[in-house]
């Protein structure tokens, strides 16, 4: 390196001296405390004043600002940069020895993120800038000289091999991305690379994992100009922790130009969840129901612990009830007793839910549960008769109940009948009835005719005393039975108890007493007429004493 002579190199030589030796004082000196700016951490707020201006060798411009001190106790550490942080090192070089450094192409060699670094052996000048505009400074010009010291000539030449060359820059990451995930959903993680000016740093590869061991997943995005690089998990798959929030890391691996960074942070992590009734499908008035559903997540495993409301029925008839989900994610409780109406098609509506938590979210189900219920009816007589297609008698069924459909206990009050009379037919004393009760579910269809008379063209007289007929239901099982006292031509009969008992007559007809006929469309259910004379030919019918129970939607 050739040897300046005259005052100008004394003087440099004397000035980097002294900025070496003000530099090492400097380092045990204690920093001076002034007032933060609210936007930065450094203490020693920025001041964007010029305070000197330079020309690059392209005629650019570049500012030596005031600016920042040092901030090594910060978290991270911040570089300061300008005059401040010159002189917390030593002393601002002169003008002309800054303006030779950064206006001599040959000095100055690109380094990432808009720096430059310009070397003047000749000076033993050391200067960096950045080109780019800092918004901050609101005077739209680059951001200038980070920093400029002297440096000594070489006294070995291994000390000194040429002009100072680029070095790697410090980065940060920074999370940015979504700050919960619903497992079983996509989740967007995102991060900012940025260097130690917090320059944003572009096209870099940045690796993001969520969760840790063997159910870690990853993905990979490339920074774009503002730092950030965004990817996918898709869906996310997760365990459901006691904590409720799943670890997430971003690394940035660092290349040629930029050292590595990293950073970590958690999301608030929730599962789905499925409440599938598990409970009774048949309920029955006056009598516990029980009821149950399984919670599961969305990998179908059981959710234990969780609280689970049931209701039956709606509005004014709503029954509820609280279970909370055992190991096997089944939540049960008890409705006693079930208290509901009974509507057209015989259900009432289940509802299931559970609210959802931190760390599952809420889910519902429901069903139409069956309601048992009991239909019946009971009349004294009915009758049909043509002769020869003309006809002779029409009796509609009295006293009649009608037909009774019922999921409650209840008792008819049809009013009895003191007689029928005509000259074919007469009955006296007609009563019917139907009663149902709960807990056990039964009906009872029961009639009963003192005395009647019937005495129809072709047919001997028949003569019925005390009659009685009933059917009885309830699930699993319907009987019937009929007492009576019968004479025939005014001939006393002695009536087997057997069900369906048939005694031909004179001329064709045919008596059936305890006539029992099977219920259609019902669990359990019985026909029972104490006395039935059949006309032959079709001429038609009389029915003394008719009942009829049925049991529906016993369940299994």
């Amino acid at each position: 390196m050739p040897v300046r002579t005259g005052s100008r190199a004394r003087r440099r030589l004397a000035s980097a001296v002294l900025a070496l030796v003000l530099g090492l004082l400097g380092a045990l000196a204690v920093p001076v405390t002034a007032s933060a700016d609210p936007g930065d951490p450094n203490p020693n707020m920025i001041d964007w004043t010029v305070v000197d201006s330079f020309q690059g060798a392209l005629g650019n411009d570049i500012p030596l600002r005031e600016g920042q001190n040092d901030y090594p106790q910060g978290n991270p550490p911040v570089d300061g940069f300008g005059r401040r942080h010159i002189l917390q090192h030593g002393v601002v070089p002169d003008h002309e020895d800054i303006q030779e450094t950064v206006g001599t192409a040959g000095f100055c060699v690109p380094a990432p993120d808009d720096r430059v670094i310009c070397t003047n052996d000749e000076a033993s000048l050391v200067v960096v800038y950045v080109t780019r505009n800092d918004p901050r400074s609101g005077d739209g010009r680059p951001f200038g000289i980070i920093t400029a010291y002297y440096f000594l000539p070489c006294i070995q030449a291994a000390d000194c091999t040429g002009p100072e060359q680029p070095h790697k820059v410090d980065t940060s990451l920074t999370y940015t991305g979504a700050g919960t995930a619903v497992n079983g959903s996509p989740v967007s993680l995102s991060a900012k690379l940025t260097n130690d000016f917090g320059t944003p740093v572009g096209g870099r590869s940045v690796r993001f994992a969520l969760g840790t061991g063997g159910t870690q997943q990853t993905c990979t995005g490339t920074t774009a100009a503002s730092g950030t690089a965004t990817c996918a998990i898709d869906p996310v798959d997760q365990p459901q922790g006691t904590a409720n929030t799943a670890p997430v890391t971003a690394s940035f691996a660092g290349d040629d130009d930029y050292n590595p960074s990293g950073t970590s942070a958690g999301v608030g992590l929730t599962s789905p969840t499925e409440l599938d009734y598990t409970g009774a499908q048949h309920l029955a008035n006056g009598t516990p129901a029980r009821l149950a559903a399984k919670l599961t997540d969305f990998g179908g495993d059981a959710v234990p612990g969780r609280s689970v409301s049931f209701a039956l029925g709606t509005g004014e008839d709503r029954q509820t009830c609280t279970g909370t989900t055992s190991d096997t994610g089944t939540a049960t409780c008890t409705v006693d007793p079930v208290d509901q109406p009974l509507n057209a098609s015989a259900t009432v509506a289940l509802s299931a839910s559970f609210a959802g938590d931190a760390g599952y979210l809420a889910s519902d189900t429901s069903a139409q549960l069956k309601l048992q219920y009991a239909t019946g009816r009971s009349y004294g007589v009915s009758a049909h008769v043509d002769l020869v297609g003309v006809p002779l008698l029409d009796v509609t069924p009295q006293p009649d109940t009608g037909t009774v459909r019922t999921a409650d206990a209840i008792t008819t009050d049809t009013p009895c009948s003191a007689s029928y009379t005509s000259l074919l037919v007469s009955v006296q004393k007609l009563c019917p009835k139907v009663a149902t009760t709960l807990a056990p579910g039964t009906v009872t269809a029961s009639s009963t005719v003192a005395q009647a008379r019937v005495g129809l063209p072709g047919v001997p007289l028949i003569e019925v005393s005390g009659l009685t007929a009933t059917s009885t239901s309830r699930c699993g099982e319907a009987v019937g039975s009929t007492t009576l006292t019968l004479r025939i031509a005014g001939v006393p009969v002695t009536v087997s108890s057997d069900p369906n008992t048939e005694i031909p007559l004179v001329g064709g007809g045919r008596l059936i007493v305890n006539e029992q006929l099977p219920s259609t469309g019902a669990d359990a259910g019985l026909k029972v007429n104490g006395v039935h004379l059949v006309l032959p030919a079709g001429a038609g019918d009389v029915v003394l004493a008719s009942t009829d129970s049925a049991t529906h939607n016993c369940g299994d």
